[in-house]
């Protein structure tokens, strides 16, 4: 199975059959979907994790259905939001029921990590062939596709996947490892420049300078990445660099100027959808009909008051407060870890859950200039940490198990497994 949702990941996230129209026609992601569900109830064998943000995730599903049945604008069969929504949740299903053992968390990460290189490496090569769109006076990169290739949706994308190169360095081995990260962070740059988007690239400008503060190696990363920012800074065409210019003045690009006040102006009219319906919202993506502008709110602190109502509000609230409590939890078990002699054991699922909240800091502060309250990686990341606190619940578990085993039996040998149940069978002298 899990290189079934491995395959199912690509087909998502590079989605060949946008680019290649006689693909479309063959309904591939569809007839994948469909297939794996077949394997899944016929053959694979299921655990499912439990985690407290499996109750998040439901209560915010649950709020959506609510504001889209009871929204005067659409219907859950014309919602492309709701609907696509109903496919992550079965994606979520899946991966938590389906990922058994830490080393099928590490190939979801490094699938995820490698398939949206593959798509960022197709998006540029097409760029350089002369796909693009012309917007606000600025030529701006766009995905190779066509449902999330907006420059602004594009470039948020390669901003929030580029934390996960960090679990991944657990696993580098081989030189040329560490020339795939070096060449990912470099295309990631160079595309989030050409999309134009100035909350990709203030996310990335924030993202670099709070790593390299973070490190122990800070006195010599902060002085190199000021020299590449500012070679960087002159490899932008004039135009790049005038939109650039806007976050700090404003009156370098009048149209940049009109799109930032839209974003604002997108948060107070979410706030009166949500006066006209404070419960459940007026429906996903309802705001330009409801507001009668025909625009979608551009800003997640108004989208969701004003799309979702209390309701919807309330399962976000649920849904980040379980993101923060589970890298605590993870947090105190890898310090477990540590004291008993296998923090390098826990590393790995450590990491995975920083990129994790380093992404979610990042799809909240996209969202004072996108509405990004619907995008995939909510979901996709919620299940990626709830199997990692599982990963390193069994590992402690085992840990425990094997105290109270060699207090009862001192003599007995050390053979009993570490890590217990089906996740990973590795035993104490494999550490």
């Amino acid at each position: 199975m899990i290189w079934l949702i491995v395959g199912y990941m690509w087909l998502f996230l590079h989605r060949p059959f946008e680019i290649w129209p006689w693909m479309g026609t063959f309904r591939i992601e569809r007839v994948s979907m469909i297939f794996i569900l077949i394997a899944w109830l016929t053959v694979a064998e299921k655990q499912v994790v439990e985690n407290k943000i499996n109750a998040a995730v439901i209560l915010f599903v649950l709020s959506m259905t609510l504001a889209t049945l009871m929204s005067p604008y659409t219907t859950i069969f014309d919602s492309g939001s709701y609907q696509n929504w109903m496919k992550y949740l079965v994606f979520y299903l899946l991966v938590i029921t389906c990922v058994k053992k830490e080393s099928d968390l590490k190939i979801i990460i490094t699938a995820f990590v490698v398939c949206f290189f593959v798509y960022m490496l197709h998006s540029y090569r097409e760029y350089l062939c002369g796909r693009y769109v012309f917007v606000m006076g600025t030529k701006r990169l766009i995905g190779v596709d066509s449902t999330m290739n907006d420059p602004n949706g594009f470039g948020a994308s390669m901003v929030i996947c580029l934390p996960f190169l960090l679990p991944l360095v657990t696993l580098f081995k081989k030189r040329w490892h560490y020339f795939f990260m070096i060449g990912y962070i470099l295309l990631s740059v160079r595309c989030i420049q050409l999309t134009g988007s100035r909350t990709a690239f203030l996310g990335l400008g924030v993202l670099l300078f709070s790593t390299a503060t973070v490190s122990k190696h800070r006195m010599k990363l902060l002085p190199i990445m000021l020299l590449l920012a500012i070679g960087l800074w002159f490899t932008l065409t004039d135009n790049l660099r005038d939109r650039y210019r806007t976050i700090v003045d404003s009156s370098v690009n009048e149209s940049a100027n009109q799109s930032a006040q839209g974003r604002l102006h997108g948060f107070y009219m979410g706030w009166q959808n949500w006066e006209r319906s404070p419960i459940w919202g007026v429906g996903p993506d309802c705001h330009g009909l409801a507001t009668g502008e025909g625009f979608l709110s551009h800003c997640l602190y108004g989208q969701i008051p004003g799309e979702l109502g209390i309701l919807g509000m309330t399962a976000m609230a649920m849904l980040i407060c379980c993101f923060l409590l589970n890298h605590f939890q993870i947090l105190q078990h890898y310090k477990y870890l540590q004291r008993k002699g296998f923090g390098e054991e826990g590393l790995f699922c450590l990491r995975i859950s920083t990129a994790i909240i380093s992404a979610i800091l990042l799809l909240l502060m996209f969202g004072a200039g996108g509405h990004n309250g619907y995008r995939f990686h909510w979901i996709w990341f919620a299940a990626f940490q709830a199997l990692a606190a599982s990963c390193l619940n069994e590992k402690i578990n085992a840990i425990r198990k094997r105290e109270v085993q060699n207090l009862l039996f001192p003599n007995q040998s050390n053979s009993i497994p570490l890590l217990a149940g089906n996740r990973e069978g590795v035993s104490v002298n494999n550490f």
